[in-house]
């Protein structure tokens, strides 16, 4: 376990300095490059298997609020480096291959040829 937790908290990173923050997601979360939104959440790149993600709303322990997956790695920094908020749909989304939450309500869907949803 990371002393940080113990000392800031586990539920958010309300109380932590930035540069704590920021060293905790990159050092222990996997996330390789942080950045804290203007709403005050933060956000990460997560490279994964075959696709390179962007983890929404990042918690001291989950790493996603809202995780968005793609093939493209520019359209995956495009959305890292321009993003304003927790919730924000990505603008460019050619390569968008999965979309994650963890609300119960995703953000935004795309259907297959058949009509159904192409991930949950």
């Amino acid at each position: 376990m990371d002393d940080r937790l113990s000392k800031y908290g586990w539920l958010s990173f309300e109380g932590w300095p930035d540069s704590e923050v920021h060293d905790y997601l990159t050092t222990k979360c996997g996330i390789i490059h942080a950045r804290k939104l203007p709403d005050g959440s933060w956000t990460g790149l997560l490279r994964l298997l075959y696709t390179l993600s962007v983890c929404m709303g990042i918690t001291p322990t989950d790493v996603y609020q809202y995780r968005w997956c793609f093939k493209d790695p520019e359209e995956a920094v495009y959305l890292y480096k321009n993003a304003v908020e927790v919730d924000e749909i990505p603008e460019r989304r050619e390569s968008l291959v999965g979309h994650r939450h963890t609300t119960g309500i995703p953000l935004y869907v795309e259907f297959d040829q058949l009509g159904l949803p192409k991930w949950r």
